[in-house]
C-alpha cells in the first residue's frame, strides 16, 4: 500500500513513463544519443528549418536558379557560396553530431571537407550539388528508415502506462510498471489490459489480435487467463496480476523491437569492423597522396585536387552503413505483417535455413473449423452439440469457436461451470453436477470410456457425461486458399525440407500433409511436442 502512495505522489508531479524507451537505440548509424548542438544553437539555427524534404527543395531550386543567372566572375563564385552554405546545413549538423560523439573519420565528414576542397578548386557547382545529393540520400534513407519501424511503435502503444489498482483506500491509479504480482486491478471495458494476470470477477470479451496477429475475439470468464495488449471489449473485468510489468506479454513483445539492434549478424559485425578503418585510411590516402606528389612535383594545387577525388570517391564507405540498414527494413517490413524478429542475426539464419517447420492450424489450414458430421449415441443431436458446446464455452480453440456456432445458444448458469483444458487432449468439465469429456480419443480412454472408431474423413470430437460416450463430431479445416504454391516457392529458394506439426490424429493430417507435399508430418502432438519436435 505504501508503494502505491508513494507512486501516486510521483505521478501528481507527472513522472511518468517515457515512450522513447520503447524505440530502439541503435536502429542505424545516425540515431544514437546526440549531445546539444551548442555551437549552431549560438548562430540560432533552427535544424528542422534546414532539414527534411523542403531544406532539399529549396537547395535545388536555388542551384537551378543559379544556371541562368546572366552574371560571372566574383559575384556569381559569391552566390554560388551562399548556396553551398545553406544546401550544406544539414551537413553541418551531422559533422558537429559526429565530432562530439568523437567520430572524426565519419562519412559526413569526407563530404563536407570534400564540398569545400571542390568549390576552393573552382568547381562550385559540382560542389554545391553534392551537398544537394547528401540532403537526398539522407532523406530517402530516413523516411525509409521510419517506415520500418512504424509497426513497432504502433504495437507499442497498445502497451498501457497505467493500471487501476485495488486498494483499502479504493481504486488507485499508478503506472504499470510498479504494480505488485498479486495485486488486483480493474479494467473497465473499452480498456486495454495493462498486465498478464487470471480473471477473478467478470465476463467479458477480449480482442487478441495484438497477441496473436489476428482479429479474434473470446468470451472469458474467471479462472481465465488474459494478456497484456489485448482489449476489453464488452464488461468490467477484475483481474489478479500473474507477472510484474518488465515480464508482461506486450511488454516482452515491445522489448524485442528495443534490444535487435544487439543481436547483430556476421555480415553487420565484419562491416562495422571495416567502417571504423575504412574513413581513416582513406583520409589517410589523401594526404599521402596531396603531400607526397605535391613535394616531387610541386603540383600543389592539382594535388589537391586529386586528394579531393579520393574523398569523394570515398563517399562510397556508406554503402557499408546500408549493410546495418537492410537489416533494419527487414525487421521493420516483418513487424508490418504482424512478426517479431528478434535481431538481424535472426534474418541472415532464415537467409541459411534448408529445413522449415509449421504449425497445421491457422497457418497451413484456416483455423476456422466446420462441423460435417454428427454422430450420436442414445441421444439427441442437439443434446450432442449442446453438451460439447457448454464444456467448451470459454475455450480459445478454434474447435470451441465452430462447437459453439453450431449448438447455437445455450441458457446454463455459467458460475455452475468448472472448467479444466488439457493441452493437446481436450476438455474436463462439470456442468452443474455431470461431469463431461469433450476431446480426442486418449482423452477418453484415459478415463476408461471405450470411443466409436469414426467412418468418414475429418477430425473427431468425442464426447463423455458421466462416463457415458455420448457420441461423437466430425470437424474440417479447411486449407488456406493459395497455401500450396508459397511452400513450393520456399522450395525454389533453397528451403530443401518442409515439416508438418499437428495435434490431430494421423488419419486426418497424413492427407493434407500428402496434398501439400510436405517431406515429413508429426502428428498427435501437445503443444509441448511441438517445441521439442522442433529442437
Amino acid at each position: 500500500m505504501g508503494k502505491h502512495l508513494i507512486q501516486k505522489e510521483k505521478k501528481e508531479k507527472n513522472i511518468k513513463i517515457s515512450k522513447q524507451e520503447i524505440e530502439p537505440a541503435k536502429m542505424v548509424e545516425h540515431t544514437e544519443n546526440r549531445k546539444t548542438n551548442n555551437v549552431l544553437k549560438r548562430f540560432m539555427i533552427p535544424r528542422k528549418s534546414v532539414s527534411g524534404l523542403l531544406g532539399v527543395v529549396i537547395s535545388a531550386i536555388l542551384l537551378a536558379i543559379i544556371l541562368f543567372l546572366p552574371i560571372q566572375g566574383w559575384p556569381l563564385i559569391f552566390i554560388y557560396a551562399i548556396v553551398l552554405v545553406f544546401a550544406a546545413l544539414e551537413l553541418i549538423w551531422d559533422v558537429v553530431d559526429r565530432v562530439q560523439l568523437k567520430d572524426y573519420f565519419a562519412y559526413q565528414n569526407i563530404i563536407l571537407i570534400s564540398s569545400i576542397l571542390t568549390f576552393v578548386l573552382g568547381y562550385s557547382f559540382e560542389a554545391v550539388l553534392l551537398a544537394v545529393l547528401y540532403r537526398i540520400t539522407k532523406l530517402i534513407y530516413d523516411n525509409t528508415e521510419k517506415s520500418s519501424w512504424s509497426k513497432i511503435k504502433e504495437y507499442a502503444k497498445n502497451v498501457p502506462d497505467a493500471a487501476s489498482v485495488e486498494t483499502p483506500d479504493g481504486i488507485l491509479t499508478v503506472q504499470a510498471n510498479v504494480v505488485n504480482v498479486g495485486d488486483i486491478i480493474k479494467i473497465d471495458a473499452g480498456e486495454f489490459i495493462p498486465l498478464d494476470g487470471i480473471i477473478i470477477e467478470g465476463i467479458t470479451t477480449i480482442d487478441t489480435s495484438f497477441i496473436s496477429g489476428q482479429s479474434t475475439t473470446l468470451a472469458i470468464t474467471e479462472g481465465y487467463r488474459v494478456y497484456s495488449g489485448c482489449k476489453n471489449i464488452t464488461s468490467p473485468i477484475r483481474v489478479k496480476v500473474t507477472k510484474p510489468y518488465e515480464k508482461s506479454t506486450a511488454n516482452s513483445l515491445v522489448q524485442l523491437a528495443q534490444i535487435a539492434p544487439e543481436y547483430s549478424s556476421r555480415q553487420e559485425k565484419f562491416a562495422n569492423i571495416i567502417k571504423a578503418y575504412y574513413s581513416l585510411a582513406i583520409f589517410i590516402a589523401a594526404f599521402l597522396l596531396c603531400v607526397s606528389l605535391s613535394v616531387i612535383t610541386g603540383q600543389w594545387y592539382e594535388n589537391l585536387g586529386k586528394a579531393a577525388t579520393v574523398l569523394i570517391a570515398a563517399v562510397s564507405s556508406a554503402g557499408l552503413a546500408s549493410i546495418g540498414f537492410t537489416y533494419v527494413k527487414s525487421i521493420g517490413s516483418a513487424a508490418e505483417s504482424g512478426i517479431f524478429v528478434k535481431g538481424s542475426d535472426c534474418i541472415e539464419s532464415m537467409a541459411r535455413a534448408e529445413t522449415m517447420v509449421f504449425d497445421k492450424t491457422g497457418i497451413i489450414t484456416e483455423g476456422r473449423y466446420t462441423i460435417t458430421d454428427v454422430f450420436p449415441n442414445k441421444v439427441s443431436e442437439q443434446q450432442l452439440l449442446s453438451m460439447a458446446a457448454t464444456a467448451e464455452r470459454f475455450s480459445r480453440h478454434p474447435i470451441a469457436a465452430a462447437l459453439r456456432d453450431a449448438a447455437g445458444p445455450i441458457d446454463i448458469d455459467y458460475k455452475s461451470l468448472q472448467i479444466e483444458e488439457i493441452p493437446g487432449r481436450g476438455i474436463s468439465a462439470f456442468v452443474g453436477e455431470k461431469q463431461v469429456y469433450v476431446g480426442n480419443t486418449a482423452l477418453l480412454e484415459e478415463h476408461g470410456i471405450k470411443c466409436a472408431i469414426p467412418t468418414r474423413s475429418g477430425a473427431a470430437i468425442h464426447v463423455a457425461v458421466d462416463y457415458k460416450y455420448w457420441g461423437h463430431i466430425l470437424i474440417t479445416d479447411r486449407i488456406r486458399r493459395g497455401a500450396f504454391d508459397p511452400l513450393e516457392n520456399l522450395r525454389a529458394n533453397g528451403i530443401k525440407k518442409l515439416v508438418l506439426l499437428t495435434g490431430d490424429v494421423l488419419s486426418v493430417a497424413k492427407p493434407l500433409a500428402s496434398k501439400l507435399n510436405f517431406d515429413m508430418l508429426r502428428a498427435e502432438l501437445k503443444p509441448s511436442e511441438k517445441a521439442s519436435a522442433v529442437d
